[in-house]
């Protein structure tokens, strides 16, 4: 059944063994704030992300998918591991970046049964 996150449409079940996926890396610059909206940019969902910051004195501040925000210690790591993530919102310190590497699944325009309803012979 899909679901409906941020106005996207997801069909992904992000522990599917059949799905392929890629990874992808972005860093968001000292004292940036950037959103990463991962249909419109990578043209699928993430299903796992590892957040690292970058700045050993401050503090980021991480939104997924809209929720509230929470901080992420200097030098810190967050991993979000099987399940849906439409965006990502992070701002980083005054005194370093932050990276975002995540595992993006492609969105299927097929269900699984489709995908493996094949014929035999």
């Amino acid at each position: 059944m899909p679901s409906v996150i941020q106005g996207f449409v997801v069909t992904t079940k992000p522990k599917d063994v059949t799905l392929e996926s890629f990874p992808t890396v972005d860093h968001i610059a000292t004292g940036a704030t950037t959103t990463i909206v991962y249909p419109n940019s990578y043209k699928g969902v993430a299903i796992s992300a590892a957040i690292i910051n970058q700045d050993g004195t401050n503090a980021c501040t991480i939104s997924l998918n809209g929720s509230t925000s929470f901080s992420l210690s200097a030098g810190g790591s967050f991993n979000v591991n099987d399940q849906n993530i439409v965006s990502v919102k992070i701002t980083a310190g005054a005194a370093g970046g932050v990276d975002v590497v995540a595992q993006v699944a492609p969105t299927l325009l097929t269900t699984e049964r489709t995908r493996f309803a094949f014929e035999r012979g």
